[in-house]
């Protein structure tokens, strides 16, 4: 499955802000201290160049882990990254 964030973070309001999600994960990837460096690192790159990575379904705790521990995401991106995680989970 593929894990898309190739999209605007939302203000408050609803109106897109100029930081995409998947910069704002990829770099929480590359400071992450947890899981494994080379796969972190190798999503963090495909976020950064393509806005997506492939990511098996028991990696899916990893990746909220990581988003809802990193003090490099504020709660507003926080929320709308868990929230597409959980669209990726319902899709099963």
């Amino acid at each position: 499955m593929k894990l898309n964030l190739d999209k605007n973070i939302l203000a408050l309001n609803g109106m897109p802000l100029n930081e995409k999600l998947s910069d704002i994960l990829a770099n929480a990837l590359a400071l992450a201290t947890i899981g494994p460096p080379a796969k972190m690192m190798a999503w963090a790159v495909n976020l950064t160049n393509n806005g997506e990575f492939g990511i098996e379904s028991n990696e899916l705790k990893l990746i909220q882990a990581v988003v809802e521990s990193s003090p490099y995401i504020v709660n507003l991106a926080k929320a709308q990254i868990l929230e597409e995680i959980e669209k990726i989970k319902a899709q099963g």
